[in-house]
């Protein structure tokens, strides 16, 4: 199964509609999308057309948590109901094709604000990989949040640009994944845990 990953998306809707684009034409099975929709809110309802359309599932990031709390009603009201069946289907964790997906790291608890708006920098080299991979059980874990590139295993950082292809094999994975609102976008192949990365110019 081919993946498609995005993660915040802050209603780029010009990259959002690129990235879409490539995975239609790559055969994507699954558009998972990471979490931060939201920017200014200016955008919401385009950005959530794009989604629906692709039939994108996945998880609310911090600045998405406020319209994924029952707030089905007003949501609609300001945005249109595609607005609100998008955020009413964004869960705080994920669980699919034997990957764990969340906006933040797996130890952190999405259903606060207090865990989604933690930040202490991305995992480094002095450690805090432990409380990464003892946190959930799956192989291969995808998070956003730290607008990055970034692939840890539990002995370290692996060094990866996201320039070519790399296959996530013999071991676990915590993979971050670069931001669309910066043109970044990727695809994970389930059979051959093949992680392809991609970056498409934006303008500001």
């Amino acid at each position: 199964m081919k993946i498609g990953l995005l993660t915040d998306i802050h209603e780029r809707v010009d990259a959002l509609q690129i990235a879409l684009q490539r995975f239609q034409q790559q055969q994507v099975d699954q558009v998972v999308v990471l979490g931060d929709l939201v920017a200014t809110m200016d955008s919401i309802p385009e950005t959530c057309r794009l989604l629906d359309e692709a039939g994108a599932i996945g998880v609310w990031g911090n600045h998405d948590f406020g319209l994924c709390q029952d707030r089905a009603a007003q949501i609609s009201e300001r945005h249109g109901t595609t607005a609100a069946r998008v955020f009413g289907a964004l869960k705080p964790r994920l669980v699919f094709a034997n990957c764990h997906f969340s906006h933040v790291e797996p130890w952190l608890d999405p259903e606060t604000l207090e865990g989604l708006w933690y930040y202490d920098g991305p995992p480094n080299e002095h450690g805090q990989f432990d409380r990464i991979f003892s946190a959930v059980p799956q192989r291969v874990m995808f998070a956003g949040h730290y607008h990055k590139w970034l692939i840890v295993r539990p002995d370290g950082i692996q060094s990866w640009n996201a320039r070519e292809p790399i296959h996530l094999i013999n071991g676990r994975y915590f993979v971050v994944v670069a931001a669309l609102c910066e043109g970044h976008s990727a695809i994970f192949d389930t059979e051959s845990s093949e992680l392809i990365g991609f970056h498409d110019p934006v303008e500001y």
